[in-house]
Order: C-alpha cells, then sequence, then structure tokens
C-alpha cells in the first residue's frame, strides 16, 4: 500500500495543503472556520467562513483556531482540516500517510506537541516538522545544504522568522511577533485614536491593500473608510491618506529591521561576508506590504530578494523535503 505525503503550511492566516497524489497546491485559503455553537457543527471553512466574520448570528462562532504562528485550538485545528480534507475528496490518503510540517522557530515543546498530535489524529504515519524559515528559504529555490551562507525572512500573520542558514541547518535565528495581523492593528489603533473611529479586522486589511506602505509617498492617496463613531456609537466615515497610514506602519517596520539586525550581530562572520554578497530573502505575505523590501534594503544595507511567490515559498519547501527524502 502507497503511503502518501501531504505537506501542510499551517498558518495563522491561510493554510496551504500540497499532497503528492497531484505535485500541487491543493488547498489555499483562510485558516478561519465558523460553528454552530449549539449542535457544533461546522458550517463553512477557509474564505466563506471568512465572509461571515463580524456578521454573523448570536447562534454562530467564527474561530481562528491558530494564533501567533501556534495552535491555540486543537479541535478546531483538526475540524477545519478534517473539513478542508473532506471537501477536497482526499480522506483516503489520510490513513498512514507521511506528513510534513513548518513551525516558527521560536515555537515551544508543548507547542510542538500540539501539532505532533494533530498530525497524529489525522491519520499520520510518519511526522515531520521543521522550521519555517528553512522551508521558505528552500521553496525560493536556495540551496540551503550549501556551505555558502544565506539569510531568510519569513514574515507571516502572526509572526516573522529570521534565519541564518548553512549546510542544511539552521546556524542562527531569531522571531518576534511582527506580522500581518500586527500591521492590521496598528491600522485599527491609529484610526481610533487619530480619527475616533473604530474598524473591523477586514476593513484593517482592505486598507493596508489598499493605501498601506513603509515608504513616504510621493503622491497622497486618498481613501474613505467607514466604521464606528467612538464617541457618538453611529456608523461614521472618514477620509485617511495614505501618508497617515505609512506614520502607522513604520515603528513595526523598524522592528523587523532590529531583528535582522540582532540575527546577523550573532552570526560567524564568514558567514556574514556571504550574506553581504548575496542578501537576504524575503519571504511570507506580509514580505507583499509596499515599500517593504525597499525599506530593509535601505536600512540593513544588503540586497533584498522577494520571492516569486511569497506565500507558496514554505509549503513548496516542505514538498521538496517530501520528494527528496533530504530533512537535514
Amino acid at each position: 500500500m502507497k503511503h502518501h505525503k501531504i505537506c501542510i503550511d499551517l498558518g495563522t492566516v491561510n493554510t496551504l495543503i500540497w499532497v503528492d497524489s497531484s505535485s500541487s497546491i491543493v488547498f489555499n485559503e483562510p485558516t478561519v472556520l465558523t460553528i454552530d455553537n449549539q449542535t457544533k457543527e461546522v458550517l463553512e471553512i477557509g474564505y466563506l467562513a471568512g465572509k461571515m466574520a463580524g456578521k454573523t448570528p448570536y447562534n454562530v462562532d467564527v474561530i481562528f483556531p491558530l494564533r501567533d504562528g501556534v495552535i491555540a485550538d486543537l479541535d478546531a485545528v483538526l475540524m477545519f482540516l478534517k473539513t478542508a480534507i473532506k471537501n477536497l475528496h482526499l480522506g483516503k490518503l489520510l490513513r498512514g500517510s507521511e506528513f510534513y510540517l513548518a513551525t516558527p522557530s521560536d515555537i515551544t515543546p508543548v507547542e510542538q506537541k500540539a501539532i505532533v498530535d494533530l498530525a497524529s489524529q489525522l491519520g499520520a504515519k510518519k511526522i515531520s516538522i521543521d522550521a519555517e524559515a528553512k522551508m521558505a528559504a528552500l521553496g525560493a529555490g536556495v540551496d540551503i545544504y550549501s556551505p555558502h551562507g544565506s539569510l531568510v525572512m519569513d514574515i507571516g500573520g502572526g509572526t516573522t522568522d529570521v534565519a541564518v542558514i548553512a549546510l542544511g541547518e539552521i546556524v542562527v535565528t531569531k522571531a518576534n511577533h511582527v506580522g500581518g495581523n500586527a500591521f492590521n492593528l496598528a491600522i485599527k489603533k491609529y484610526l481610533r485614536s487619530q480619527y475616533h473611529l473604530i474598524i473591523g479586522e477586514k476593513t484593517a486589511e482592505y486598507i493596508k491593500m489598499k493605501v498601506g506602505t513603509v515608504v513616504k509617498p510621493e503622491n497622497d492617496v486618498l481613501l474613505e473608510v467607514n466604521g464606528r463613531d467612538v464617541l457618538t456609537g453611529l456608523p461614521h466615515s472618514v477620509i485617511i491618506s495614505s501618508n497617515d497610514i505609512y506614520k502607522s506602519l513604520v515603528p513595526l517596520a523598524n522592528e523587523l529591521a532590529d531583528l535582522v539586525t540582532e540575527t546577523l550581530e550573532e552570526t560567524p562572520p564568514e558567514i556574514s561576508s556571504d550574506i553581504a554578497r548575496s542578501g537576504m530573502i524575503l519571504s511570507g505575505g506580509g514580505a507583499l506590504l509596499k515599500g517593504l523590501r525597499e525599506f530593509l534594503g535601505e536600512k540593513l544595507s544588503i540586497p533584498i530578494h522577494l520571492t516569486p511567490y511569497p506565500l507558496e515559498s514554505v509549503v513548496q519547501g516542505l514538498a521538496q523535503v517530501a520528494t527528496s527524502g533530504k530533512n537535514k
């Protein structure tokens, strides 16, 4: 009996699933589900569940089962993945399969055990867990097994990982909780303090995509934003500018630059010389923030290379490990 290989990039914001039966990504949707809080039945997952966030009736709960890159609700994650696999008609592949997963570098033993328990309950025969930053570099086409040192930054929804890699191993790694969600929160806080406007997570994400930037805008772009007035509690609209959002996001971009600096300070000199020439690989959904590549390049004085498909780098790296048999 053939044991299939399943790679899962279980992210705070998005989950991607790769299977060897099709040698492709078969699932790429938000990590969210809605359940009936009386019957505990799963109603929707992914995009459809995400659309219901903030608009559900009293008997429906919207659950985001991961927080800061790790499992916060194991039962909810199980329901999410089982529903996704059922919808994809991949149930027969689960039993006895080999599972490949990636985690943040600062994961605790308890959090890692939750990942192992998850894969075991899904029917995994073999479980392989590796660092997200390492898999992002591999998925971006970097030869992580060479003696030439590489620097990678993977910016997810809940965490950012920075790692120096050589000979297939992580030499130095650092992580913090400045990810896509932190940028959204900064936008929400700014609008509340400056405009007395309360907005939801989806509106903050929309603002970030439309006018979010961490470089000084040459031409100020205006955007109308709807929300609730803090003082009156009534629906209210304001006009914001890209310069407003720039002010709210730059402090977080500085934190990311500081994280790289801390990593490089602990990097061996010989590998530092490699990085000075080759620069840093930028991956993850947060890497798509406008101006971030240029901002980091100016702050760090090294070349910054954005991966061709930032959202897919980790799961593609896992797929390479699964198909090649290398995990070191």
